[in-house]
């Protein structure tokens, strides 16, 4: 545990900008970097995550903390009387969603770069490919459970010790733990938005919509999907040193005859991996050992470099105008309302605990400069560095999990706040 002052000069020195994300996915505040030396280093943690199939907890691994670290964090709820916790991709690590630029990171292992806004609106095959992707990836991504972060920081809300919650992440896990709320900074990829009305629907009956739409895609998605989940349950019986007692269809891929000849040609040889932002590829590896991205087509065929072509995205019900996730994209702006709302309870919160964040993005960074500015408590709990270090009174290096799972069985804690 270190301890900084609430207000250092290195702090005060950053300027209040307005934030956008660039086409390459590196974020930039007020005007671009004048050279690309420039713009490396500001490169931030993109928001939009999802889950890594075949993978478990991706979080780093940390020291145990401390009980006397857990009774400080615990003196700062009490002390501000409940706090605005804010959180990022370091909280959903630990139920197998990756984040960027962690140790297993999509921009560490891999060459993964998600679509911008301005890709997606520049043409119908470039949505196709995206919904394409987005449709073998949903099974996955919509999955994913809750770890003990999650639950952690609900049991402090329904306890009053959370006043608030911002989350940069899309993955809606803070719900499915129980959160009465949560401010969605960035989005969510389990709604749909109209572009043009504004009507939204639920990201899982779209899903059955692409599904109808696109019956060969959907036979191939679930076939490899199943694969998947057959290699998944493997991996974990082999975690758990009960492997032998698996039934022998465990150990090899299923197959389809709805899936076409491809999909009896890829066999075993063929896995999905899914990227951060919930979509999927297919793999499959080649005679030399090299690992090819391909795209099943509908009609049964697999085309490297080919997703979408084929693929039917239906128009707005209610408009006919382009559906895109309720997410805000590579290159778009985070909506003046909702940006403002998160602002107010910043400014206004006597203490802040940043979970699993960061901090890189300025959307997030300037919650946190604002609320320290404003003479609240700022308590990071985040396993690295991060952009506001010097502001935090209480830095912990620690997973997200076992401190929140602590913080809210702590003895202090079990009694609600008096007002």
């Amino acid at each position: 545990m270190r301890h900084a002052p609430l207000h250092s000069a290195a702090a005060r020195a950053v300027p209040h900008r307005q934030d956008r994300i660039d086409s390459s996915g590196a974020w930039w505040s007020g005007t671009k970097p004048a050279s690309q030396q420039q713009r490396e280093q500001q490169q931030q943690q993109p928001y939009v995550i999802g889950s890594s199939a075949g993978r478990g907890d991706t979080a780093p691994n940390s020291p145990p903390v401390s009980d006397a670290a857990i009774d400080q964090l615990a003196d700062v709820l009490q002390s501000a009387r409940g706090a605005l916790v804010l959180t990022g991709a370091g909280c959903s690590t630990e139920s197998g969603v990756p984040d960027y630029r962690g140790p297993a990171g999509a921009y560490t292992v891999s060459s993964f770069k998600p679509m911008t806004h301005q890709q997606f609106m520049a043409s119908e095959e470039n949505r196709a490919r995206y919904w394409a992707r987005s449709f073998a990836g949903w099974h996955k991504f919509s999955s994913v459970r809750p770890n003990s972060a999650h639950d952690g920081i609900a049991r402090l809300q329904h306890a009053g010790w959370a006043r608030a919650l911002i989350t940069q992440n899309v993955d809606r896990l803070h719900q499915k733990a129980g959160s009465p709320s949560a401010l969605e900074l960035h989005g969510t990829t389990h709604e749909v938005v109209c572009l043009d009305c504004g009507r939204l629907s639920c990201r899982h009956e779209f899903q059955e919509l692409l599904a109808a739409l696109n019956p060969d895609a959907a036979a191939a998605a679930a076939a490899l999907a199943a694969a998947q989940d057959a290699q998944d349950d493997m991996q974990r019986l082999l975690r758990a040193g009960t492997a032998a007692a698996v039934h022998p269809s465990l150990r090899e891929a299923p197959s389809s005859s709805s899936s076409s000849s491809s999909s009896s040609s890829l066999g075993s040889a063929a896995r999905l991996v899914h990227n951060p932002d919930g979509d999927a590829q297919v793999v499959v590896e080649t005679p030399d050992g090299e690992a090819a991205v391909v795209q099943q087509r509908p009609d049964g065929d697999v085309e490297l470099a080919d997703a979408g072509r084929g693929f039917r995205v239906p128009p707005c019900p209610a408009c006919g105008g382009i559906l895109k996730p309720h997410v805000v994209f590579f290159g778009d702006g985070i909506p003046a309302a909702r940006a403002q709302a998160a602002m107010d309870l910043a400014s206004n919160c006597r203490s802040m605990v940043v979970v699993g964040s960061s901090l890189a993005v300025w959307s997030a960074f300037r919650l946190a400069k604002a609320a320290a500015e404003n003479g609240a408590k700022l308590v990071i709990v985040t396993a690295g560095p991060t952009r506001a270090d010097e502001l935090a009174a209480v830095k912990l290096e620690a997973r997200a999990g076992e401190v929140m799972a602590r913080l809210a069985a702590h003895p202090s804690l079990q009694v609600p706040p008096v007002y």
